[in-house]
């Protein structure tokens, strides 16, 4: 997953984004299903991503700011 929100970030980056936000799940408990579909926000944190809003416990709203990534 890691790779894949980097790869998405520098496709972003190359056509002219600023930002890049997600939905990510943030998990109180293990995963099922499908509930993990949209990411797990602690993978979006390794990738640069910082939350930004959260209107539920478990989803944040995460931007990446490009340009300003570790």
């Amino acid at each position: 997953m890691l790779k894949l929100l980097r790869a998405a970030v520098a496709y972003a980056q190359a056509h002219g984004a600023k930002i890049v936000e997600g939905y990510p799940v943030e998990p109180t408990g293990s995963l099922s299903g499908a509930s993990g579909f949209t990411g797990v926000a602690s993978t979006f944190r390794q990738a640069g991503f910082v939350e930004v809003l959260r209107r539920s416990r478990a989803q944040p709203i995460m931007r990446c700011f490009v340009g300003k990534r570790q």
